[in-house]
């Protein structure tokens, strides 16, 4: 069996120093590319949608289940998919499952040793500018910013039917989103609910340890998942620069775009003091928009006509269950130092860097 290895705290206590940051961005316009990313994320975009006109046709059932249900059952599966996709580890064996409740007990081991004040707001907003940025370039790239004539009819009336002739069928599909993608993450057929309701009844079963540092985990893991996020952008180690050198980066593309938006836009570029009303002159010029539907796939459809015994549910599922609050932050956690520290996280115990883990679970047990 694994277990959260020590070895993980020494690269992982290496960098909170430059994790933990105390600093405000203060760049001269940023609220300008938040606020059109904003207004982007609002309707789905960049993002296209290419519908079959022939779908309007389709008599696609209506999920029954609530909302509150639609969420347990969605957040098990994802529970359980992340699980796999971490740790090797199905829950739907009761081995595994307990492989699992010995990683959550020794990662909170590992966490108590770290019990230090913590604050991931510098990183994470520096992330979410350089976001904003990375999304902006994409619609200029695609021509949204703003949007050419042709956008618009592809926008507006996609497949060639206006858009307000798709509302049923979109409303249909996704309240059903959510119920195909958790039969798709726990492998069980749309039409044989005994599968689904097997699946369920076990996940629901899971026992983990309380999480002992939960907002330390949660602020861990922002950080870590801004660090990378940042990384992935922009091509450098945003921990060896440091962030400094990083916000330096950042306001280096952000005075870039800028001027490229108020030349898209023709609109006259603001002296630095007035560039927060840049903002309302760009959102100004921009028109009403439908949002994308990303999630109306044509598997998404395809997997609807096949639904009729899923949307006919109507099953009294409990409110969030103990263990998805607990099993995904740790899963989360796990990926982020992957992804910002290339650590893996959990090892088979016991391992090879003087092992404490049959200690360990002697003190936990």
């Amino acid at each position: 069996m694994g277990c959260f290895c020590h070895a993980t705290l020494g690269p992982l206590r290496l960098a909170l120093p430059q994790l933990n940051v105390s600093a405000t961005l203060g760049m001269p316009g940023a609220n300008v590319a938040l606020g059109l990313s904003a207004w982007l994320s609002a309707r789905g975009l960049p993002g296209a949608w290419q519908p079959d006109p022939a779908w309007l046709g389709l008599p696609l059932p209506r999920l029954q289940l609530g909302m509150r249900a639609v969420a347990t059952i969605s957040a098990l599966a994802q529970l359980r998919a992340q699980v796999l996709a971490q740790f090797g580890l199905d829950l739907l064996n009761p081995a595994h499952a307990t492989a699992f409740a010995r990683i959550v007990a020794t990662l909170n081991a590992r966490l108590s040793t770290l019990a230090v004040p913590f604050n991931p707001a510098a990183w994470l907003a520096l992330a979410n500018l350089n976001a904003a940025i990375d999304q902006i370039n994409l619609a200029l790239q695609a021509g949204l910013l703003p949007p050419s004539a042709n956008m618009m009819l592809a926008l507006g009336v996609p497949g060639g039917i206006p858009m307000a002739r798709w509302t049923s069928l979109l409303a249909l599909l996704r309240a059903l989103a959510p119920m195909l993608a958790a039969a798709t993450q726990l492998n069980v057929s749309l039409t044989d609910t005994a599968q689904l309701s097997a699946a369920l009844r076990m996940l629901a079963r899971l026992a983990l340890p309380p999480l002992a540092a939960p907002q330390l985990l949660a602020s861990l893991s922002a950080a870590l998942s801004a660090v990378a996020q940042l990384q992935a952008s922009l091509g450098v180690n945003p921990l060896a620069l440091g962030f400094p050198a990083m916000s330096l980066r950042v306001q280096a593309r952000l005075a870039a775009l800028l001027p490229m938006l108020s030349a898209r836009f023709g609109v006259a570029m603001p002296p630095g003091n007035l560039l927060a009303e840049l903002l309302a002159a760009l959102l100004a010029l921009l028109p009403p928009l439908p949002v994308v539907p990303t999630y109306a796939t044509s598997a998404v459809v395809q997997a609807a006509m096949q639904a009729q015994a899923l949307a006919s549910l109507n099953w009294q599922v409990p409110a969030m269950l103990p263990a998805i609050a607990i099993g995904l932050p740790v899963c989360n956690f796990a990926a982020q130092l992957n992804a910002a520290l290339a650590v893996t996280a959990v090892l088979p115990a016991p391992c090879a860097s003087g092992c404490d883990a049959a200690q360990l679970m002697r003190v936990l047990a």
